[in-house]
C-alpha cells in the first residue's frame, strides 16, 4: 500500500448528515463508493498554532475527519483519502492511500 500524506484542498459535496459523498481533487471527479468512517484528529498545536480548528466559541486541539473510498469516474480507479471537515464545500485532504 502507497500512502502520501498531503496538504491539498478538494470541493466537498455531502449528505444531509454531512459524510461526503462526492469530490474533486486534482480536476478528478470521486464518488465515494463505500461507507465513510468518521474520526477524530488530534491537531499538533504544540508544534504550529495556525493547525488549531477556529470555532464560533474557541480554538479546537481535535479535527473531525472524515475517511472515504473514492473511485474516480474518468478511470475507475479506487484511492482512500482522510479528509479533514470544513465549513464550507473546500476540505483539506491528510493522506491518499491507494
Amino acid at each position: 500500500m502507497d500512502t502520501m500524506r498531503r496538504e491539498e484542498i478538494a470541493t466537498v459535496w455531502t449528505t444531509p448528515s454531512g459524510s461526503p459523498e462526492r469530490f474533486i481533487w486534482h480536476q478528478r471527479r470521486f464518488v465515494v463508493c463505500a461507507r465513510p468512517i468518521p474520526w477524530m484528529d488530534r491537531v499538533r498545536w504544540w508544534n504550529n498554532t495556525s493547525e488549531l480548528v477556529d470555532t464560533k466559541q474557541s480554538r479546537m486541539v481535535e479535527r473531525p475527519m472524515w475517511q472515504v473510498q473514492g473511485k474516480a469516474l474518468d478511470d475507475g480507479e479506487m484511492l482512500i483519502f482522510d479528509l479533514a471537515v470544513a465549513d464550507g464545500p473546500h476540505w483539506s485532504i491528510r493522506v491518499v492511500s491507494d
